[in-house]
């Protein structure tokens, strides 16, 4: 598993998250080369989780 940093959103669920929080995790895991975190960002943007798809 990816080490995580030490950051406020690392603890949460993606729904305890901020938008922010949301934003901060998925461009992590996008820098690992997962994406963890696309369908929560397309949730909080109006989107289907798997637009794009």
């Amino acid at each position: 598993m990816t080490n995580l940093p030490n950051e406020s959103w690392t603890t949460k669920t993606a729904t305890e998250m901020s938008d922010d929080e949301v934003n901060a995790a998925r461009g992590h895991f996008m820098e690992q080369g997962s994406n963890s975190m696309e369908g929560e960002w397309l949730r909080r943007h109006g989107l289907p989780e798997n637009y794009g798809d």
